[in-house]
């Protein structure tokens, strides 16, 4: 995916997730959706064929735990935000 369509992609899935966009390291940039008093954080993965990943941060920008990456895939954009949600609760409570 060349960088302005990945550009286009993360602005399309702030969108569709009524979260807004943050930014990552190295250019990068993800969504954040605000969760149960910490955040979830999309990021479309554009160095191997993962598709969409979720973590949760707390309110210092910390992941909660060093595996908390969820790889979610492809993924349709109107399904992401509760995809997210789902896989990110399944592993604060596994």
């Amino acid at each position: 995916m060349e960088y302005p369509a990945y550009l286009q992609e993360i602005d399309k899935a702030a969108d569709a997730t009524g979260g807004k966009v943050v930014s990552l390291a190295g250019g990068y940039f993800g969504v954040q959706l605000v969760a149960d008093g910490a955040n979830v954080v999309l990021a479309l993965d554009l160095d191997s064929d993962q598709g969409w990943v979720a973590w949760r941060e707390d309110q210092w920008g910390e992941q909660c735990c060093d595996s908390a990456e969820e790889v979610l895939g492809d993924c349709p954009l109107g399904e992401l935000r509760s995809r997210a949600l789902e896989a990110v609760a399944a592993h604060a409570h596994a």
